[in-house]
């Protein structure tokens, strides 16, 4: 079975997230994103443990993809730092970190007017 291309939030850039997609590096501009969430994932299915992570939306072209990013990973505290200085609405992870523990899942964002 052959595997998936791996499509990954690799960094942040002034300009945007940089991105690798299918082997090749771009930078999705702020603007491409079109929807941010924070859900409690579980880490293995034998146990309960659960871990944040963030689901973020960018169109590509005329693709909309999602990406993860779990709170382990290096990029997740840089990322939710300017997640709400950049897109608007975004509360400080002080506000969303306490909802999303209390439901597990916190929208953080959606484009208005749909697709652009």
């Amino acid at each position: 079975m052959d595997k998936a291309p791996e499509s990954e939030i690799i960094g942040i850039a002034e300009a945007g997230l940089m991105l690798s997609v299918e082997g090749q590096e771009q930078i999705a501009p702020w603007s491409a994103i079109t929807m941010v969430e924070a859900v409690l994932a579980l880490v293995d299915w034998a146990g309960d443990q659960r871990m944040a992570v963030l689901v973020i939306a960018i169109m590509l072209d005329a693709d909309e993809r999602i990406f993860i990013v779990a709170e382990s990973e290096l990029l997740w505290a840089p990322l939710v730092s300017i997640l709400s200085q950049i897109l608007p609405g975004i509360p400080s992870v002080k506000i969303w970190g306490a909802q999303l523990a209390a439901s597990g899942k916190v929208a953080l964002y959606e484009r208005a007017g749909g697709l652009q």
